[in-house]
């Protein structure tokens, strides 16, 4: 597939759009140029308002201006509780709606078919409440797509108003722009506190009132600002009617908040979120909050602690008479600068914790240890609003949320006790009715549930803490209070929705079910469009109701069977071992030198003869039953037939056919003893020596000369600005801190990484590599498994995930993992991508077994697979992207290279599989090395994508006496160099010795 991912970054604040979506496509450096490559051609924004309701729908056509085929990634936040319940993409020009589809299942599928260069689309929810559509293809030379989102939202009050907010600040013009408002069942007209042009007005159609703009080469120079006078009469009660005579209800409740006052802390900690990402959070929002909160509380003390992949404790301050300039100018300084890592989170002393971030941990899992009521404060356009509830609910403190409401407003949260929401009282005739949870209330509050029957009343109790101190009661009536054309089951879905992915694990399965009947994309499913009918049935994806009752027809008829999984890779990996066991007993000669004959005649038998049979003899140690292991002359060339007769026994007694045989790997006392013996006498001195592949970016000139690592580090942030999101600037500079043995800096520059997109596996491989490289094998074992939580269906990602464990001494749990790999089933575009990776599997179990094999438990393993595969020299080379391909090289001391075109040498050398497509990996094993040097070298074949991850990051995992219990490793991580694809010298990586 030669496409190119365009990333459209679209920021959405209140309601909408935050700014026209700015359109960028990478650079080669993995960085963005914003250019005209992909366009937004035409947008349409159509809301419908009704009470304090809305439903929104954003249809969005891009064009391709370029000469090449695109895959578009469009990744938006939203506001606070609010999910995506609607999307649509066209097909052969017409939209498609998308249907549920669990998420892992989703994207799968969207990359089988990708690969068969077909139409699907899917839309997910990555981190935080950030939601992301991959579509491909955008044809080249003016190919557009059509893309439509909807979601509902509902209004915020704003004194005796609701309020309807629409930022339209586009720095650009757009060639087609439409919008359309649409208030139903208002008495009053709504009023335009702020409008794009003097052409948007309001004319009452029947009991709707509607204004719309079209306009062609458009830039609004203005803000949309609606206001909603609330109606005496209207009690902002709306019923949609439901099966077996119940009704979705939702209810806008007014309420006076009533705060009343608190005892104020005497002694604060501030939690300053200093990683990467804490950059992009509006700093200013977050001083006017401390600006009004120092105001009420004059006098304090205030202790600073920041958390990024590290927690450290920063100064104290003294606050009087709410002089706070010296706590401010300390905060203005602060560098902002690695991952953000909240397992590092330390207990504190202090009264309260206002905690200041984005809610993001991108480095590891949180660890909450506080207890102290904790404040957590969001100032950014992109947070993790269910992370920062969380910790609120769990602590008893607040969330603020500055990006959507004033400072001066949140502020009363930190100095007052606001009223909450306790519940309701008891009533048969309900359920499910949302919140559920304790919850502050502001100016406008709203109660949503199912009411069964036709009528009743809901009491809703209000008070501070525990204690209920009023009631307010709300009359449902099907009767006079049913609405048309208006899903309230998706605000009671959203609603309840919201409040599950607070405790997201423990939710897991009600919010999967929850997102599969009403169709609301969540962490766990995602929302799909496909091209053609036959992909819905093969792949068991019920289509939207346009192409059920043909889909119906097909299933019933059984027209056309279901994808046929690949699933037999035990299959191929028993066959493999057995081609791992003859090779292994192979014996490789090196081919002598012929001289030209005598003429004179010769006799049938001489001394060289018989030197030549003595030094072609090798040693076969065979376990059987005695205590001592015996030797077995194994003669290579006259008695090759005694060789393999011999090979043949040792290979049935390895397996283990008859009682009282020792295997390799298997716990026994005497066992390890033997494993010892049999080590020892296989071991080869040999040295690894590795290369630093050197980077050829233009800004390692920063760096050039000898520099302390303090130097270098002031260097990497004076310049960072110019390559903010660049990956591979990070990797770089890591790497010249790690060179200099400051690996307390370089993980910090590394970890940055992590911060810099969401859910992206690419980055995470990346990092998973040199994070093995440097031995920080707990962070590796926590990126790795992330990647596992995305990318199920690889069998890379169980791979990966399983060497961490290994690396952690979690062994067990490593050989479940590999053995998961061989029973797993694959799509056949998946199964074909990775066929051979048995290969490199098979070595990897049974080194397991062989160095761990007392601390195992093997009776689930398949002893067909288990073989005894010891050998001198074993490299393994892994790539972090899918669609590249890369090339293994091995030369021996013959000057004889091993590659994909020459896959076996004299000397027994053996490479596998050539991977054209995927991950890798590619392996080159050598079980008996020759004296001499050998040569490791890369070859980038082809690298069909570049994006935000940069250029293909490489991991050669390289062995000497591997599988034989004193096996030494040494890892090779770089990412390709610009100059290096097609080089016919390959890159040098390393060198064996012996």
């Amino acid at each position: 597939m030669k496409s190119l991912y365009i990333q459209f970054l679209l920021l959405l604040p209140i309601l909408c759009w935050a700014q026209i979506p700015i359109i960028e496509t990478p650079d080669k450096k993995g960085g963005f140029d914003t250019n005209n490559k992909v366009v937004l051609q035409k947008l349409n924004i159509e809301t419908k308002i009704t009470g304090g309701i809305s439903t929104n729908v954003v249809t969005m056509v891009f064009r391709n201006n370029s000469s090449r085929l695109m895959e578009g990634r469009l990744t938006f936040p939203l506001p606070e509780d609010v999910n995506v319940s609607g999307y649509a993409l066209d097909i052969n020009g017409k939209l498609r709606n998308a249907v549920p589809v669990e998420k892992e299942k989703a994207k799968e599928v969207f990359e089988t078919i990708e690969k068969r260069n077909v139409d699907p689309g899917i839309l997910e929810k990555v981190e935080g409440n950030n939601f992301r559509t991959r579509i491909y293809p955008i044809n080249a030379n003016g190919g557009e797509r059509i893309v439509q989102i909807t979601y509902n939202y509902e209004l915020k009050k704003s004194g005796n108003n609701y309020q309807y907010y629409l930022p339209l600040n586009y720095s650009s013009e757009i060639p087609e722009f439409t919008i359309k408002t649409s208030v139903f069942q208002n008495a009053i007209s709504p009023q335009l506190e702020e409008r794009p042009d003097g052409s948007y007005n309001f004319v009452k159609n029947g009991n709707i009132w509607v204004a719309e703009t079209h306009k062609k080469d458009y830039r609004p120079s203005r803000n949309l600002k609606i206001n909603f006078p609330k109606s005496e009469e209207n009690e902002n009660v709306l019923l949609q009617k439901a099966s077996n005579g119940s009704a979705y209800f939702l209810a806008s409740l007014d309420v006076d908040p009533q705060e009343r006052a608190k005892k104020l802390p005497n002694k604060l900690a501030i939690v300053w979120d200093n990683s990467l990402s804490g950059s992009k959070r509006d700093h200013k929002k977050e001083f006017e909050l401390l600006d009004e909160y120092f105001k009420v509380n004059k006098g304090l003390s205030v202790n600073v602690y920041f958390i990024n992949n590290t927690f450290d404790e920063g100064k104290t301050f003294k606050i009087h008479n709410g002089n706070w300039s010296e706590l401010k100018s300390y905060l203005s300084m602060v560098s902002y600068d690695g991952g953000t890592d909240f397992g590092q989170l330390k207990s504190l002393r202090e009264d309260e914790v206002l905690f200041f971030t984005d809610g993001f941990s991108s480095f590891g899992d949180l660890k909450l240890s506080w207890e102290n009521p904790v404040y957590t404060i969001a100032a950014s356009n992109n947070a993790n609003f269910n992370q920062l509830k969380f910790i609120s609910n769990k602590t008893g403190g607040e969330f603020l949320n500055l990006n959507e409401n004033l400072p001066s407003k949140e502020v009363r949260k930190l100095l007052y006790e606001p009223l909450k929401f306790l519940g309701i009282e008891n009533n048969s005739s309900l359920s499910e009715v949302y919140p559920s949870l304790p919850q502050s209330i502001s100016e406008s509050f709203v109660v949503t549930g199912i009411l069964n029957g036709s009528q009743t009343t809901v009491k809703v109790m209000l008070g501070y803490g525990n204690k209920v101190t009023e009631t307010k009661t709300i009359s449902l009536d099907a009767n006079r209070q049913m609405v048309n054309d208006w899903e309230i089951s998706q605000f009671w879905a959203q609603k309840k929705m919201n409040e599950l992915e607070i405790f997201e694990k423990k939710n897991k399965n009600e919010i999967k079910n929850l997102s599969k009947q009403f169709g609301i994309v969540s962490n766990n499913m995602s929302l799909m469009v496909l091209e053609n009918l036959a992909d819905y049935v093969r792949y068991e994806i019920t289509p939207p109701a346009e192409l059920r009752q043909e889909y119906d027809k097909i299933v019933k008829n059984k027209q056309q069977l279901k994808d046929v999984r690949v699933n037999d890779l035990m299959k191929k990996a028993e066959v493999m071992t057995e081609n791992l066991k003859k090779w292994w007993a192979t014996d490789f000669e090196s081919k002598e030198k012929v001289y030209p004959k005598p003429e004179k005649e010769q006799s049938q038998f001489s001394p060289r003869d018989s030197m030549r049979s003595e030094r072609n003899i090798e040693e076969v140690v065979v376990l059987g039953y005695s205590a001592e292991p015996r030797r077995v002359a194994s003669v290579s060339a006259s008695n090759r037939v005694i060789s393999e007769s011999v090979s043949a026994n040792v290979t049935n007694k390895l397996q283990g056919k008859a009682s009282g045989v020792l295997i390799r790997g298997f716990s026994s006392g005497q066992g390890d003893y033997k494993r010892k013996e049999i080590a020892e006498s296989f071991i080869s001195k040999g040295k690894i020596t590795t290369v630093d592949v050197k980077s050829d970016a233009e800004y390692m000139k920063f760096f050039q000369g000898d520099k302390k690592t303090e130097d270098i580090y002031q260097t990497y942030l004076a310049q960072r600005r110019d390559y903010i999101e660049t990956p591979q600037y990070y990797f770089d500079v890591a790497q010249l801190l790690f060179k200099n043995n400051d690996k307390k800096l370089g993980l910090k520059v590394l970890s940055s990484i992590a911060d810099l997109d969401i859910e992206n596996e690419e980055l995470y491989k990346l990092l998973a590599y040199r994070l093995k490289q440097a031995e920080v094998f707990d962070k590796e074992l926590w990126i790795s498994q992330k990647v596992l939580e995305w990318r199920p269906f690889d069998p890379q990602s169980y791979r990966d995930y399983a060497l961490a464990l290994e690396d952690n001494g979690r062994y067990q749990e490593a050989l479940d993992n590999l053995y998961k790999i061989l029973n797993q089933s694959y799509t056949r575009e998946i199964a074909n991508r990775d066929y051979g990776i048995e290969e490199t599997i098979i070595m990897e179990i049974n080194e397991l077994i062989t160095n761990h094999g007392n601390k195992l438990d093997l009776k689930n393993i398949n002893p067909k697979i288990i073989a005894d595969l010891p050998v001198n020299i074993r490299v393994v080379l892994n790539w972090n992207k899918d669609n590249t391909d890369i090339d293994l090289w091995v030369t021996d001391p013959n000057k004889e290279r091993c590659m994909y075109s020459h896959k076996s040498t004299e000397i027994g050398g053996r490479l596998s599989d050539d991977f054209t497509g995927g991950f890798g990996p590619e392996q080159f094993l050598l079980k008996k090395a020759i004296k001499g040097k050998y040569h490791i070298q890369t070859n980038f074949f082809d690298e069909r994508q570049i994006n935000i991850a940069g250029p293909t990051a490489i991991m050669a995992e390289v062995y000497i006496n591997y599988a034989t219990g004193k096996q030494e490793r040494k890892i090779v991580v770089f990412q390709n160099q610009k100059d290096s694809k097609g080089n016919s010298d390959g890159i040098l990586i390393g060198e064996f010795e012996f």
